[in-house]
């Protein structure tokens, strides 16, 4: 009978130990964190833990709208509420892989959450991290949940929401043209080189009506060379080039080109060949270098008595500055100007095109 009596205390002993350390347990939920909490996956939020859900606990997830596929960009979610000094936070995304930034963040699974209470400062707290968009375009979204606390400890006072979910609109990873390519009015055969200038490429369907596709604008540098990034271009899909200049006639690459891996590169300047139609110039015989016919000061795709009579009139009033009758990037509009284009006009030069 005793022995009953002892056992029934001891068991009564450990229930009790139990429910207290259950209870304090209870008292701090998840100290550090809990996922599975944003609209990603849940509508019960942090309730049941933390009371229900108060709107007047601002949640805001910053960062940008539109990316690029496969890229890494930082975003943050800041929490404020008025008289609170703590925080925590469950952060996801529909698609894209998320990292911390922020120290007082780790990550568990796919979605990041607090290592502790987060102490606030002036009632709000900022916390960063990355995301890494998808491979492929998509429409994703980004989604977290906010606490606001005491920082006693327990769960009364609470307060939590959700932020507004965040849209981002992953873009086609951008495809990188590198051309070389020289204007005859901007080139010295006795240093190989060329004045740099603004050249705009464009991407054009394989097929009539040879569609635009995308268009680029860089610098050439001095040695013909500018790297030009298109948003629409892809992969393995056939585009004739197509470049134009302030004061030279447009040109087309000979055949279609395409991107392999994100990435072309086309030479004009190595052979006549390589503009449709052989529309390009000879402009040095050692090393053999080719350019783009300069005089279409009116781009009207033919260099004619037209241009001439422009840059002639231009040259009688000196006109000096970027313009387009600087057919030698000289800055100045001068009789050398009328000459490089009076010698194209003789040629009868015109853009050739499919």
């Amino acid at each position: 009978m005793k022995k009953n009596f002892i056992l029934a205390l001891t068991i009564k002993f450990f229930l009790i130990t139990l429910f207290v350390i259950l209870s304090n347990s209870m008292s701090y939920s998840y100290p550090d964190g809990i996922t599975g909490r944003t609209l990603r996956t849940s509508t019960s939020g942090c309730g049941g833990c933390h009371g229900s859900r108060d709107a007047t606990v601002g949640v805001l997830i910053s960062g940008p709208s539109s990316v690029t596929a496969g890229q890494t960009y930082t975003y943050s979610v800041n929490i404020n509420k008025s008289g609170k000094t703590g925080a925590g936070v469950d952060i996801s995304a529909r698609s894209g892989v998320l990292n911390i930034i922020s120290s007082t963040l780790h990550k568990s699974g796919v979605e990041l959450t607090h290592n502790s209470n987060i102490t606030m400062s002036g009632s709000q707290i900022t916390l960063q991290f990355s995301y890494t968009a998808p491979l492929s375009p998509v429409v994703d979204t980004i989604y977290a949940t906010g606490l606001a606390t005491n920082s006693n400890g327990g769960e009364s006072g609470d307060l939590w929401n959700w932020a507004t979910n965040f849209a981002v609109t992953v873009n086609p990873p951008a495809v990188i043209l590198n051309l070389t390519e020289f204007i005859e009015g901007l080139y010295s055969s006795g240093t190989n080189t060329m004045v740099s200038d603004s050249v705009t490429v464009y991407l054009r369907n394989s097929s009539s009506p040879y569609a635009l596709i995308d268009s680029a604008k860089t610098v050439l540098s001095s040695s013909g060379n500018g790297n030009y990034s298109f948003s629409n271009g892809v992969n393995g899909t056939p585009y004739y080039i197509v470049v134009k200049h302030r004061n030279s006639l447009e040109t087309w690459s000979s055949t279609t080109q395409s991107f392999t891996g994100n990435s072309l590169s086309y030479n004009f300047t190595t052979a006549s060949t390589q503009a449709y139609g052989n529309n390009l110039k000879q402009i040095n015989s050692s090393p053999l270098t080719f350019g783009i016919f300069s005089g279409d000061q009116n781009q009207d795709g033919f260099v004619n008595l037209s241009d001439i009579v422009n840059i002639f009139n231009d040259a009688n009033a000196f006109v000096s500055g970027y313009v387009s009758s600087d057919i030698n990037g000289d800055n100045i509009t001068d009789l050398n100007d009328v000459v490089i284009t009076l010698n194209n006009s003789n040629l009868f030069v015109a853009k050739v095109t499919p």
